[in-house]
């Protein structure tokens, strides 16, 4: 039996921290979960989560804005391709009338894969979504006074890996995660995990031409997927089934205040993380005040008002 239990959240690195914050909050009606810094190296980084109101494991999708360190990524193969959002069946049309509107760079025409319906936009670094329709997300909605639940976000329904080679990727997703292969569709491939449906999905894009891309932390790229599990415990036994079959470059469990995070890479080369559920949001804010101040885990907080001077001010 799988100890994931789906997705997370996913982590990017984007350009501007204020067209960043206006992407998710305004344009798409998320809410802005916590505000605080990244936690690897020197340099003040903003890392700003984004989710429904309530901060759930899975809904997540944060964000390092670099422009202000001016380091860009390079992207290709290897690393998470699409970030695919679940949307109810009947609301594309609603997006895209908001995208247009809103100066959002998206596609004119639906696409269908799986028997979904699905929506390509842009974040303003070009990173690509896809709204994804269904019928079987029961997860609060990301509602605004102009995005009616109707046709709200629920939350990350997949993603989309592109990768060079996917004959190591494929039994490693069942071997090492536990996931179901459950078909394919051109250069397609679809896993699930757990009772599968939105949240719970993995998709290869086989992409053979395409150039590896970078690992490193900067503009225009996603980082690495977190999936979710419930502890360290279950962290430990999953970096003892890595290191059994061959993966030992997976690291130790790295505190990151909110959560604690296990990384490793899977064959095709994306970074993946296993970040438990058992610590959370309400450490430093109440539940319906997340993301209302900007906040340090211990060790820095003696340093606030330095760090907050040398980042640029964001107004959610």
């Amino acid at each position: 039996m799988s100890m994931i239990k789906g997705f997370h959240h996913l982590t990017a690195g984007v350009s501007g921290a204020q067209e960043d914050v206006d992407f998710y909050v305004k344009v798409l009606g998320q809410s802005l979960v916590k505000k605080t810094v990244l936690l690897d190296g020197e340099d003040p980084i903003y890392h700003l989560y984004y989710g429904n109101a309530n901060g759930d494991p899975g809904t997540l999708v944060t964000s390092f804005p670099f422009r202000q360190k001016g380091v860009k990524a390079r992207p290709g193969s290897g690393q998470v391709r699409v970030i695919n959002y679940s949307v109810p069946v009947g609301s594309l049309a609603f997006w895209r009338s908001r995208f247009q509107n809103m100066g959002v760079s998206h596609d004119r025409d639906v696409t269908e894969r799986f028997s979904e319906q699905r929506q390509r936009f842009h974040h303003p670094c070009g990173i690509e979504f896809d709204l994804v329709e269904t019928d079987h997300d029961t997860r609060a909605p990301c509602v605004a006074p102009d995005i009616p639940a109707a046709v709200a976000i629920r939350g990350v329904h997949s993603i989309t890996l592109s990768l060079r080679e996917v004959a190591e990727s494929i039994p490693f997703m069942a071997d090492a995660l536990g996931f179901r292969y459950v078909g394919e569709s051109g250069p397609h491939h679809r896993f699930e995990t757990a009772a599968g449906g939105p949240g719970m999905v993995v998709e290869f894009l086989h992409e053979p031409d395409r150039l590896q891309g970078s690992s490193i932390y900067g503009e225009g790229t996603v980082h690495h997927v977190a999936f979710a599990v419930d502890s360290m415990a279950e962290q430990m036994v999953l970096k003892e089934r890595l290191m059994a079959m061959g993966y030992i470059d997976t690291s130790e469990s790295v505190n990151r205040n909110y959560f604690r995070s296990l990384y490793f890479k899977m064959p095709g080369g994306v970074i993946f993380e296993a970040a438990t559920t058992d610590i959370g949001f309400a450490i430093d804010e109440a539940p319906g005040h997340f993301g209302e101040e900007f906040q340090l885990p211990p060790w820095l907080r003696e340093r606030k008002d330095e760090l907050l001077g040398r980042l640029e001010p964001i107004v959610a």
